[in-house]
C-alpha cells in the first residue's frame, strides 16, 4: 500500500498488524480521489475507523488542510502515527484513540 498522489506520492504505508483491519486497495483509493480531487484543497477531514490512515494521509498529500484520525485499536493508532511520520504530514493531523461514534457525539469540530 502506498500514497498514490500529491507531495507524499510513492511513499509506502505500513499496514496494521493482525487481522482487525482491511486496508483500502490502491486502485479503490485512486478512483475515490479522482472524484474528490477538484474539491480537495484546504478541506478538513475525519478519517473514522482510521486503520493505517491511508485515506486521510492521501487527502493530506493531495492538499487537504487537516485530518483527524480516529480508531479504537492501539495497533491502528501506532500505525497511523508511524505513517504520518514517514510521510511528514504529522503537523496537519490529529490522532485520537476512541470509538468513532463516541467521538462524533462529543466533538464540536466541523469537517468537509
Amino acid at each position: 500500500m502506498r500514497v498514490v498522489s500529491g507531495k507524499a506520492r510513492g511513499i509506502t504505508l505500513l499496514t496494521v498488524p493482525g487481522d482487525t483491519t482491511r486496508p483500502i486497495m490502491d486502485r479503490v483509493k485512486t478512483a475515490l480521489f479522482d472524484v474528490l480531487r477538484p474539491t480537495l484543497a484546504d478541506t478538513r477531514w475525519l478519517d473514522m475507523f482510521g486503520g493505517s490512515g491511508a485515506v486521510g494521509i492521501e487527502a493530506l498529500s493531495q492538499g487537504a488542510a487537516h485530518c483527524v484520525f480516529v480508531d479504537v485499536e492501539p495497533k491502528a493508532i501506532q500505525t497511523i502515527r508511524k505513517n504520518l511520520e514517514s510521510t511528514k504530514l504529522t503537523d496537519k493531523a490529529e490522532v485520537r484513540q476512541t470509538d468513532a461514534f463516541l467521538y462524533l457525539r462529543k466533538t464540536e469540530k466541523q469537517f468537509d
